[in-house]
C-alpha cells in the first residue's frame, strides 16, 4: 500500500475517520458486512470499518468475522446511543435492514419501531434532517461527536435509551495487514476508539 488509505464506512463511524493521517476520505455509505468485504477483496477500497450490526448472525465472544484473502482487525467496543428532537419516540431511523441486520433487531427487541433511511440519503445532513422532521431517533456514539454537536442540531438523548453495544472491526487483505499504513490507521483508529471508550465511562 502507498499513499493515502481509501478506507470506507459508514455514516455513524465516519467522524472516527475524520482528520486522520494518512487516510483518504470516502463518501460514507451503510453497507452489508459481505458488501465491504467485497469492495476491498476486489480493492475498490484499501478498507473499512465495520460494525458487528452489520453482519447477518452474532459472533461468538471473541470470534471475528471471516472472508476469504481478508482480516478483520478488532478496534475495540462502543456503545450507541439513541437522540432525537422528540425524545419520547418509539421510532428510530436506522440504515437499510439489509445494510444492518443486527442493529434493527436490537432496536426492535427493545421495543422501537424502525423506519429505513433511503439508500440515496447518505450524507450526514440528510440522516439529521430526516430524523427532525419525522421525528425519529438516530443511533449515535455522542463521544465521537464534536462538544455541542447533539445541542446545534437540537437532539438530545432519550429518556430511557437502551444499551446498544457493537464491537468494530478494521477490514484489511491479508496481504497488507503488516505494512506500515495499515499498522499506523490501526494504532490511531484504536486510539481514538480507546478515548471513546474513556468518555463513555466518565459518563457512565
Amino acid at each position: 500500500m502507498e499513499g493515502p488509505l481509501r478506507i470506507g464506512t459508514d455514516v455513524l463511524h465516519q467522524s472516527l475517520l475524520a482528520g486522520l493521517a494518512g487516510v483518504q476520505r470516502v463518501p460514507p455509505c451503510c453497507r452489508s458486512g459481505d458488501h465491504w468485504a467485497a469492495l476491498v477483496g476486489n480493492a475498490q477500497l484499501d478498507g473499512a470499518i465495520v460494525s458487528a450490526f452489520c453482519l447477518p448472525q452474532p459472533l461468538p465472544p471473541g470470534e471475528e468475522p471471516r472472508w476469504d484473502g481478508l482480516r478483520a482487525l478488532p478496534l475495540g467496543r462502543l456503545r450507541l446511543q439513541l437522540v432525537a428532537a422528540a425524545p419520547s419516540t418509539r421510532w428510530v431511523l436506522l440504515p437499510p435492514r439489509g445494510a444492518a441486520p443486527l442493529l434493527h433487531q436490537a432496536v426492535i427487541a427493545r421495543g422501537f419501531a424502525v423506519e429505513p433511511q433511503p439508500v440515496a440519503c447518505q450524507k450526514p445532513a440528510a440522516w439529521v434532517k430526516r430524523a427532525r422532521e419525522r421525528r425519529l431517533a438516530l443511533p449515535l456514539c455522542p463521544a465521537l461527536l464534536e462538544p455541542g454537536w447533539l445541542y446545534a442540531n437540537g437532539l438530545e438523548p432519550l429518556a430511557e435509551p437502551p444499551l446498544l453495544a457493537e464491537e468494530l472491526w478494521l477490514l484489511l487483505p491479508e496481504v497488507a495487514v503488516n505494512t506500515n499504513p495499515a499498522r499506523q490507521c490501526l494504532r490511531r483508529l484504536r486510539v481514538q476508539i480507546n478515548m471513546a471508550r474513556g468518555m463513555q465511562d466518565q459518563h457512565g
